[in-house]
């Protein structure tokens, strides 16, 4: 059995594959559908399953923590990703692919859940900012190395799937290798993942945030890109440039976070979100400009939903950890669902740019959370 010190390690590893299970299948799971005829309803609920399923476990997590222990829920969430994901490669079948992807969000939602929960309650709290900043650059290296497999070996090839099915292996050895502190852990019923929104909104808002971001900018910023001019080429590599800012910047922030006050810190970051989202229409026409600020605009946001997950081992301990990052990956679910709907109703509502003006308007409802805090600073109520 590995000491104690693997444990952050394993943790990590068991959550960075929901990061390129889904930065790979989504995409290969629509281009598919796409290819064979289907309606752009039947695409976009396919996309939209896998957070159904997350939404479905989190439901679920009280009654599976309180009959199972945490580490064979982990084992069994990873051995359902693997299988989950494998099983894409092996059928052609849409209803089977449709179940494919709810079930693959199900053991998703295990893992972060789980896997967060983990990582914030083995971390010691003067370094809980580095090791949450390295978990959620891994997972965007992994998020973003999903649509990077799709074009080495293309939509119909299988050997993205089956790379995506051994990533598994190593968080799988590891868990069968190393303790579990949290193993013990009981979550609460359903409805105390969302109360969580009403014990920490500033928290709550920030995943919600980062969530939006995310999935918006993922799924708008290539078309917000060509609105202001830019080829389809430099508008794709747009996304490519938010997301290396996300995924480079944040251990940085991370060790900044466990010397400074982290509140501070906090919306210090959606500030810089909120200024760059404003300015991007005036940014995008000085190309000098534009990359170095897409950068900073992944790593500010990313810092966001960073620095959520740090003030969340930071607040809420022991079992009410497991009930707090359940209530977060509900906001993240639903921030995914709204986020390109919102973003690109707003686009067409506001031309061309309603996705910044939209992402503008989520940051100042969580910088208006977060004076709300300063203004009352007693310690969370749970």
């Amino acid at each position: 059995m590995l000491s104690g010190r693997w444990e952050p390690v394993a943790a990590i590893c068991t959550v960075a594959v929901v990061g390129l299970v889904t930065g790979l299948t989504v995409p290969l799971v629509s281009l598919r559908l796409s290819s064979g005829g289907a309606s752009s309803a039947l695409i976009g609920t396919a996309a939209a399953l896998p957070a159904v399923g997350i939404l479905a476990a989190v439901m679920c997590l009280g009654p599976l923590t309180w009959r199972w222990r945490v580490k064979p829920l982990l084992v069994t969430g990873m051995l359902g990703s693997a299988v989950s994901t494998g099983l894409l490669a092996v059928t052609d079948d849409v209803p089977v692919w449709l179940v494919l992807r709810f079930a693959g969000g199900v053991f998703a939602g295990l893992l972060l859940v789980l896997g967060e929960t983990w990582i914030n309650a083995v971390t010691a709290e003067a370094t809980r900012g580095r090791w949450i900043a390295l978990y959620t650059s891994v997972f965007t290296l992994c998020q973003v190395s999903g649509p990077g497999l799709l074009a080495l070996f293309g939509s119909t090839a299988q050997w993205s799937l089956l790379v995506a099915v051994l990533t598994h292996v190593p968080g799988i050895a590891l868990l069968a290798a190393v303790s579990c502190r949290i193993d013990a852990f009981k979550a609460g019923k359903p409805a105390a993942a969302w109360t969580f929104a009403r014990a920490a909104p500033t928290i709550a808002l920030a995943v919600l945030m980062f969530s939006f971001f995310d999935s918006a900018v993922l799924a708008l910023l290539p078309l917000y890109g060509m609105a202001h001019g830019h080829a389809e080429a430099v508008a794709v590599l747009m996304v490519g440039a938010v997301f290396a800012g996300d995924a480079l910047l944040q251990v940085p922030l991370g060790w900044w976070a466990d010397h400074v006050d982290r509140r501070r810190l906090h919306v210090g970051c959606a500030v810089l979100v909120l200024l760059l989202a404003l300015a991007m229409p005036l940014l995008l026409g000085v190309s000098v400009l534009t990359w170095p600020a897409l950068v900073v605009l992944g790593a500010a946001a990313g810092g966001v939903y960073t620095l959520g997950l740090v003030r969340i081992g930071q607040d809420f301990t022991d079992d009410e950890l497991v009930d707090a990052n359940a209530g977060a990956t509900v906001l993240w679910a639903l921030g995914s669902l709204v986020g390109p709907l919102i973003g690109s109703a707003a686009a067409n509502l506001l031309p061309p740019d309603g996705l910044m003006l939209a992402l503008a308007a989520v940051t100042a409802l969580f910088l208006t959370a977060a004076v709300a805090e300063f203004r009352a600073p007693a310690r969370l109520s749970r």
